[in-house]
């Protein structure tokens, strides 16, 4: 079976419960599947917690009953939920409960039209700039009056695709789309928006679109320029043949919703400020982070940096690892108070990241991370290195008779980290349409590293070869230390009889360093003209 693309893993998340037995078996035992839904859920929370809130307001809540006091209004069918992916934290998503309690709110709006009236519900339906919107980088460029209207309608077999809403400037453009069937109901979340381009004046595509969820009435539709953009003229190119994913069986419909507008980038790009950064660090076993430059954009701001490795690091870590490390940091304000932490396992903190895109060039990552929000323009912001994770060659390892486990559980412990073996049986491969035997081994405990990017193998002790172990099961929590629970657990391919002693040998470990002490404060940005004497929290005060 073929790997997912990114559209297809959004609609994967959205609908898993609907995907087959076969795609839900690859997704879970696919490592490149694995990291993309990663990527993807960490971009729909960002952009989920940047766009919507936890609650509606009061004022909103009152306004909508009030408008709905004379409507008879039948209860929703209740639908099950999905049942949570393997190999993922257990929490359900913010993103989903957000999802949830959007909906069932636009069901009472729907219920009665004439809520439309009202000029700032009709707005929260049907407008990228929800009455509730926290991301201040896209109420920024409203402000600036940088929102442009392409006046794209489109109609095709009784569907209309409709865009009158885009932000764009070098760091990130959005775009708010309509879709209605032919009975007026929106249509969200059936289409590929990767046949969507972004084309600078040179014909050079500078960005693909995917969607980030949004209300039920309005798609948001969007891509990050980790490079940015020099060009004072964009193309955007959607060639839409099909509304509806067979990937999970849904009415498809072939049509022609073509279009084509250009964005006007002159006004965004003159606002735009570069402010250059020569601080720099080498952790005490190698890690060298070298700070480069801030890009505040009217709607983001863009941090970038590289990673490199040097001494003692440089020869533990193997082939591809340095692709698969993460930096934790956060940022401080005059008071010394967190407002805004990346890839942080303190708790609470608070995060204003959208999202982190790392570059390999040769020996050295480059990174790319867009924040809605850190205001180094307008007030003493410090940045302060809490860690790094980064996969490394090991040899942790512990010995077992697998016959005796069940009375006689052993304990791995290594780094940090400690998991219980308590069984090991042959049997029927789970993540396997064919049902090969495997080694089946159950295990439960607590890691303090990272433990995705880990491999592990199972050594047969008598004949000395050695069987690939994946995990299967779900790891995660909020506190440093993170809960490990098996589903069997690890899953020994190619073992089809028990060995009478065998090891158990982490050969990588996804690695977790604290061991920095750096800090710095960003040197003041010029502001935005424009934004001066903008307050944040004036968006939210009540009208």
């Amino acid at each position: 079976m073929k790997c997912l693309n990114r559209a297809q893993m959004e609609e994967f998340i959205l609908e898993e419960a609907s995907a087959g037995a076969g795609l839900n078996i690859h997704v879970q035992n696919c490592s490149r599947c694995q990291a993309l839904m990663a990527e993807v859920r960490q971009e729909q929370e960002a952009w989920s917690q940047a766009l919507y809130p936890e609650q509606l307001t009061d004022d909103f809540t009152r306004q909508v009953m009030a408008s709905l006091a004379d409507v008879p209004i039948e209860p929703a069918a209740e639908e099950n939920e999905p049942d949570t992916i393997l190999l993922r934290k257990k929490r359900r998503s913010p993103f989903i409960r957000r999802a949830a309690l959007a909906a069932a709110c636009l069901l009472i709006v729907a219920a009665a039209l004439t809520v439309y009236a009202q000029p700032s519900i009709a707005d929260w339906v049907r407008s990228i700039f929800a009455r509730d919107n926290t991301d201040i980088g896209l109420l920024d460029s409203q402000t600036l009056g940088l929102v442009q209207n392409p006046h794209i309608k489109v109609k095709d077999k009784g569907y209309t695709l409709e865009i009158n809403e885009v932000v764009v400037d070098a760091a990130r453009i959005m775009m708010g789309v309509k879709i209605t069937d032919p009975n007026g109901k929106p249509v969200v979340n059936k289409v590929d928006w990767s046949q969507v381009t972004v084309k600078d004046t040179e014909g050079k595509e500078v960005a693909k679109l995917y969607s980030l969820g949004g209300s039920a009435v309005i798609e948001n539709v969007s891509s990050l320029f980790p490079d940015g953009v020099k060009s004072d003229t964009l193309t955007v190119e959607g060639k839409i043949t099909q509304i509806g994913r067979k990937l999970f069986s849904h009415k498809v419909v072939k049509g022609n919703w073509n279009f084509k507008f250009s964005l006007d980038m002159k006004k965004a790009n003159e606002l735009t400020k570069v402010t250059l950064l020569d601080q720099q660090y080498t952790t005490p076993d190698g890690l060298h982070v070298k700070m480069e430059r801030l890009v505040r954009t009217p709607s983001a701001v863009r941090l970038e940096l590289s990673t490199s490795l040097d001494g003692k690091l440089a020869k533990l870590v193997p082939e591809s690892g340095l692709e698969n490390m993460l930096l934790m940091y956060h940022f401080e304000d005059e008071n010394g108070t967190d407002f805004s932490s990346v890839n942080n396992h303190r708790s609470p903190h608070m995060e204003t990241l959208i999202a982190q895109q790392p570059q390999l060039d040769g020996d050295t990552l480059h990174w790319y991370y867009t924040f809605k929000y850190l205001p180094y323009d307008r007030e003493k912001v410090r940045f302060v290195l809490d860690g790094y994770s980064i996969p490394v060659i090991s040899d942790d390892s512990v010995q077992f008779h697998p016959l005796e486990l069940s009375l006689k559980p052993v304990e791995f412990q290594g780094q940090g980290d400690s998991l219980t073996i308590s069984s090991m049986k042959i049997g029927q491969d789970p993540n396997s349409l064919e049902r090969e035997m495997v080694g089946l081994l159950q295990v439960e405990g607590k890691f303090r590293n990272m433990f995705s990017h880990d491999e592990w193998v199972m050594r047969d002790e008598k004949s000395g070869r050695e069987f690939p172990a994946s995990f299967r099961g779900s790891y995660g929590g909020l506190t440093e230390f993170q809960d490990v629970n098996g589903d069997p657990g690890f899953i020994v391919e190619g073992l089809t009889t028990l060995p009478e002693k065998a090891t158990l040998i982490r050969k990588v470990t996804d690695k977790w360093y604290t061991n920095v002490d750096w800090f710095f404060d960003l040197p003041k940005g010029e502001p935005i003209k424009g934004l001066e004497n903008v307050n944040p929290e004036d968006y939210w005060e009540a009208p």
